[in-house]
């Protein structure tokens, strides 16, 4: 959660309505082998030997959209062999458990957030706004919107540096900071992609998340994800960098915490 960057507007304070009963969100294919559904959060689709693989389910009430979704490429429910969930906050794992009671799939996620997926806790204490009024009113319009979603199984654990079976081409990326257990991916095909998870989003340039739970070590794990290659970005808010994110990346002072005595 706390994924917008201090680029966006300011949602509505029932932004989880608001998501769970719009009709705009269509599949598109950024590559033969990886959908987008657009969103407040997105949802990623991927096409592996081992079936789809799904990264992240939104909030609660998108698995129905998400299977349309799987429908529209002339697949059915059970075709969908994986869940990858980047970390426990409400937006990524909302309709986690309703997929997988839907496909049967497999849940992945990091040890770290995988007890609180299972209870269905999904936030800790003490999110940091990042800098910006934006950033500080959205953090108190979204703390503890959501905060349970019904317990999803955890089949899978996935740590850094893990490459998951249905994909020996992906490698997980610890990233915490932002979410103790939040993990990011490096999809070695297409130049590179980058699933960065709520390191950062997409708004009008890469930006900070709203908050986090650890700023510095936040900033760590973003120049972490900088020592890997890639050229596109798929950020889990706002859209897709197609072309030229590694140079996009670079180029972004992401440090724009004031600091002591300044």
């Amino acid at each position: 959660m706390f994924g917008w960057g201090n680029g966006s507007k300011v949602p509505v304070p029932n932004v989880w309505f608001r998501e769970k009963g719009s009709n705009s969100m269509a599949l598109k294919q950024l590559a033969d082998d990886l959908y987008i559904l657009p969103g407040l959060v997105n949802v990623y689709i991927l096409k592996t030997d081992a079936g789809l693989v799904v990264l992240d389910t939104g909030f609660p009430g998108r698995a129905s959209k998400i299977l349309d979704a799987v429908r529209s490429l002339g697949k059915a429910p059970d075709d969908v062999r994986h869940i990858v969930l980047t970390h426990c906050h409400p937006d990524h794992i909302g309709s986690a458990a309703a997929l997988k009671r839907e496909t049967g799939a497999i849940v992945w996620a990091h040890p770290l957030d995988a007890p609180m997926m299972e209870a269905g806790t999904t936030m800790r204490d003490g999110m940091c706004p990042s800098p910006g009024w934006r950033n500080l009113i959205l953090s108190k319009i979204l703390a503890g919107k959501v905060a349970t979603v019904e317990p999803v199984k955890v089949d899978r654990l996935i740590e850094d540096g893990d490459r998951p079976d249905f994909a020996p081409d992906m490698t997980a990326i610890h990233i915490p900071g932002h979410c103790n257990g939040q993990l990011a991916f490096h999809w070695a095909r297409h130049g590179g992609v980058l699933f960065p998870a709520d390191a950062f989003a997409n708004r009008r340039g890469l930006k900070l998340p709203v908050a986090t739970e650890d700023p510095q070590l936040a900033l760590a794990s973003i120049a972490k994800l900088g020592t890997f290659d890639f050229d596109k970005i798929c950020v889990m808010h706002g859209s897709p960098v197609m072309q030229g994110g590694a140079a996009m990346f670079r180029q972004t002072q992401f440090d724009t915490f004031k600091k002591k005595g300044s």
